[in-house]
């Protein structure tokens, strides 16, 4: 079942949305880091090695600290292209910010850490391993809505959660793909209470014994879009897991 909703009691609205001009490409600087074919990581915004899979699938960046906003770039997506002859495509790839590159990458005012599949993937044919072996090269890039096909928004339930503390990261945002509020309600009610987002993608709540699932979320876009997963964790969740539901942002 899928409900849109537009606003959310537990929004701060302090963040706007962060959004480029979406018929022009703005320059920054592009690196990459880990295995030459490597997928990267999706440690910073919680999601750890789910960057190996569908739907990210290697295609991440790290960003510096104005893409990564203290973890509310978390789940953004970008058009990047390098044009640096012979080794560049020209052509525009698609990454969704899922880790942090601090230190050298803030020496210029925006940085995107590919991993080394995604910066391969801007080259020319049979040019990917001389790309990667400069190192770095600039490149233009713009905001776009983040599309996953088929795949619906995902909690990765936190290891440690208990029966006082509830904890998971929320993946595969379409859409802005960053969150503004989330709320969750227990035991398949629609007493819904607002989470806290704790770092990165990971949102949190304290609870007590009796509020138990399955949860139900309403969740919340910086474009103040809502929709709600109804009972999308079940009652006997597993730590660790990640649980799918049957919704996401339209695109």
């Amino acid at each position: 079942m899928s409900l849109f909703i537009n606003s959310s009691s537990c929004s701060n609205q302090t963040l706007p949305a962060k959004t480029s001009n979406l018929t022009g490409f703005k320059p920054a600087l592009a690196s990459w880091y880990g295995d030459r074919h490597g997928a990267g990581s999706g440690g910073a915004c919680g999601w750890a090695n789910d960057v190996k899979s569908a739907p990210f699938s290697a295609m991440i960046a790290a960003g510096n600290a104005n893409l990564f906003l203290e973890g509310k770039g978390c789940g953004t997506c970008y058009q990047v292209l390098c044009t640096q002859e012979p080794y560049c495509s020209k052509n525009p790839i698609t990454v969704t910010i899922t880790d942090e590159c601090p230190g050298e990458c803030n020496k210029v005012p925006f940085a995107f850490d590919l991993s080394g599949t995604a910066f391969g993937a801007m080259s020319s044919p049979g040019q990917a391993d001389n790309l990667r072996n400069l190192g770095q090269v600039n490149i233009q890039y713009r905001r776009v809505a983040c599309n996953y096909g088929s795949t619906k928004i995902a909690f990765k339930i936190d290891p440690k959660v208990n029966p006082y503390w509830f904890a998971m990261a929320v993946e595969f945002c379409e859409g802005d793909g960053g969150l503004d509020a989330v709320e969750v309600a227990a035991n398949g009610s629609q007493e819904f209470r607002c989470m806290e987002n704790i770092w990165g993608a990971v949102w949190a709540v304290s609870i007590d014994p009796s509020f138990r699932g399955p949860f139900s979320f309403r969740l919340f876009s910086r474009k103040n879009e809502g929709v709600v997963a109804l009972k999308a964790i079940p009652y006997s969740f597993v730590p660790g897991q990640t649980y799918y539901s049957h919704v996401n942002f339209r695109v």
